[in-house]
């Protein structure tokens, strides 16, 4: 009878060793996991919009001229077999100046993009003066960040935090996603087709853990203009020298109508940056 106890004894003990080293490997294999990931919470939330409200309000002023390489495709898509219609490539010179207007003893910026084409679809072409057909994310360079992260216009918009760790471009990132808050008096508006619309928006912006700065916005707008079924828009960002100083501008965006029958999507990629100086000679 001893015997046969002691048999039945040695399992049960090495069974209840096994288990109890097993836990210790999962609690140890979830804290290095967490202790890698960022600390996610409502207060990072509160410090990341501050920090991006700070670098929008400073941005606009510290924008000096710059001209930069613009290469714009182009494609209509049928949307019942996605056969592409029509696709151009337009590479142009621009070059990007911020107005100053006095109006009324006040004074206000305004961004002007100015437009050299050099070539379409490969041949080369001159125009002075060139406004590209189809629709194009306007504010890439200065809007779209200030009117959703400038202090001001973060009233317009229910922001949260989403809790799990993101990454984008090979960069540690948080993931804030936004809503416009209704009735906000039309402060938020775009243009169609010259037409006026409240602009009533959905989206999400990847910001850089380290840097806290935006590393790509979109969005979809929810106010639609009649027989439109779907406009969205996204903007990459990236730190860019001009002269001594480095700015957050933008690399690529992109630009999608949906219609009933056709899909207009415009892409946009910049390059070669420089300050617009009496060093930069324009040819």
């Amino acid at each position: 009878m001893v015997s046969f106890t002691k048999t039945l004894g040695k399992p049960a003990i090495k069974t209840n060793f096994r288990v109890l080293l097993s836990l210790i490997i999962c609690l140890l294999i979830t804290y290095s996991s967490l202790a890698q990931e960022p600390l996610i919470s409502s207060e990072s939330l509160e410090k990341i919009l501050i920090s991006l409200a700070t670098r929008a309000d400073n941005f606009e002023r510290s924008l000096p001229d710059f001209i930069a390489k613009e290469t714009l495709t182009q494609e209509t898509i049928e949307q019942k077999d996605n056969k592409v219609l029509e696709h151009n490539i337009t590479v142009s010179r621009l070059t990007g100046r911020q107005l100053e207007i006095t109006k009324k003893g006040q004074t206000q910026l305004d961004f002007q993009e100015i437009r050299q084409v050099q070539t379409i679809n490969g041949k080369v072409v001159k125009v002075d003066r060139f406004k590209p057909r189809g629709p194009q994310v306007d504010g890439v360079f200065s809007s779209i960040l200030l009117s959703h992260f400038a202090s001001l216009d973060q009233k317009d918009y229910n922001f949260s935090l989403d809790s799990k760790p993101h990454n984008y471009r090979n960069r540690p990132s948080y993931l804030v996603k936004f809503t416009s808050r209704l009735k906000v008096n039309e402060r938020q508006y775009y243009f169609f087709e010259g037409k006026r619309l409240a602009s009533q928006q959905e989206g999400e912006a990847w910001i850089d853990v380290e840097t806290l700065a935006p590393l790509h916005i979109e969005y979809v707008e929810k106010n639609l203009p009649k027989n439109i079924q779907a406009i969205v828009y996204s903007v990459d960002y990236a730190a860019v020298e001009l002269g001594e100083e480095t700015f957050l501008l933008p690399i690529e965006a992109t630009s999608e109508i949906q219609e009933k029958k056709f899909i207009n999507r415009v892409y946009q990629q910049y390059s070669d940056y420089k300050k617009f100086s009496t060093d930069v000679k324009l040819e």
